[in-house]
């Protein structure tokens, strides 16, 4: 665990780059974001009552999708196919599961300060990406049963479901970033490094 320490502040950009060739780092992501989701079924929705609105399982399904790109890299992450679909489908769903979680966070600000203030949000129609039907497929994870900025509200430690959310989010894209940092600038220097040796 030192070394590992010691690698990435010594050398952070090839340290990172070596390490995000590596299945086990893209399956504890994968993992991670399935965690997630089924937490917040399992715990939120079974344990607490607070059922999804349109904008939750929205957010819950970035995770999967999360999941689902974690794991094409993690066939093989020394590949450049599959590490350009995983890096294109986690930070695409991330980055549509924190626009999510920041759109949910402003209809729970304005309903909260603005009496009588109303955001209307589908319980029978959600449009998922690629025109995915999983509110019919999975509707125990994905079917809408809340109304967006109800006043029941999870916090912990005095931040809000949405804004942990958004936090979570902001964390997964950018490691993400700095992943995709780490590849390209390791790709640079190792063709750098072939065209200055001797033929």
């Amino acid at each position: 665990m030192v070394k590992l320490v010691a690698d990435i502040t010594d050398d952070f950009f090839p340290t990172l780059g070596r390490w995000q060739s590596l299945r086990p780092l893209w399956l504890l992501g994968g993992f991670g974001a399935l965690g997630l989701e089924l937490f917040s079924v399992l715990y939120f929705q079974n344990y607490l009552g607070l059922f999804p609105c349109e904008y939750c399982v929205k957010i819950r399904s970035a995770m999967i999708a999360i999941f689902f790109g974690a794991m094409v890299a993690a066939v093989n992450p020394r590949l450049i196919l599959f590490k350009l679909i995983g890096y294109a489908t986690t930070l695409g769903a991330a980055i549509w599961g924190l626009s999510m979680s920041v759109a949910l966070e402003i209809i729970n600000l304005n309903s909260a300060n603005i009496p009588g203030w109303f955001q209307p949000c589908s319980i029978s129609n959600v449009a998922f990406p690629l025109g995915l039907k999983l509110d019919r497929w999975l509707p125990r994870h994905f079917a809408p049963e809340g109304i967006c900025g109800e006043d029941s509200q999870w916090f912990f430690l005095g931040f809000s479901m949405t804004q942990w959310l958004i936090l979570v989010y902001l964390v997964i894209i950018t490691g993400l970033t700095l992943m995709l940092l780490s590849w390209l600038v390791s790709a640079i220097n190792a063709r750098r490094d072939r065209a200055a040796s001797p033929a």
